[in-house]
């Protein structure tokens, strides 16, 4: 997505850009619609033009615990400047983006797939009471129960009853 000097002069509030999501495909990400929502603001200062909004993300994600996909739409902020002022270019910040004077245009897809794949979480579970799989047959068990009759020990000394001379 391209930002461009002569918008960022006139200032925009909420203005809503869609992002492809074949550009962000990889092994570790899937989305369940074409394209990321942004919704964008900037104002100018004197140190450069503050940029800000909000990035909706519509991942599909494989369940840890169940095996099933299921769609997660995450949403996640952003707030960074963009500048050639030296004092702030020089705090090695992840929210600040050098943007030269003789700039006419900024490209910001190397910053959004960085907010995507920190958004990206790292359990995926498709809701908060999922019972997996059984550990016998392999199924669903979100689904139906399915009859496998395996005594679950919850003591972690249940082991020890197994020890001769007890």
């Amino acid at each position: 997505m391209k930002l461009y000097r002569t918008e960022l002069d006139k200032g925009l509030s909420k203005k809503l850009f869609d992002i492809d999501t074949n550009q962000f495909l990889s092994d570790e990400l899937n989305f369940y619609e074409d394209t990321i929502k942004v919704e964008l603001s900037a104002e100018w200062s004197s140190n450069g033009y503050h940029v800000s909004g909000i990035l909706k993300i519509p991942f599909e994600q494989t369940c840890d615990n169940c095996l099933t996909k299921f769609h997660d739409l995450r949403t996640t902020d952003f707030n960074f400047w963009l500048t050639d002022y030296d004092e702030l270019l020089q705090d090695d910040s992840d929210d600040v983006l050098h943007f030269s004077q003789d700039d006419n245009e900024i490209d910001l897809n190397s910053l959004f797939q960085e907010l995507i794949f920190l958004e990206k979480q790292m359990k995926s579970i498709c809701r908060e009471d999922c019972k997996g799989l059984c550990l016998n047959c392999g199924t669903n068990l979100n689904k139906g129960n399915c009859g496998c009759s395996i005594e679950v020990k919850d003591s972690p000394w249940e082991a020890l009853k197994n020890l001769k001379g007890n």
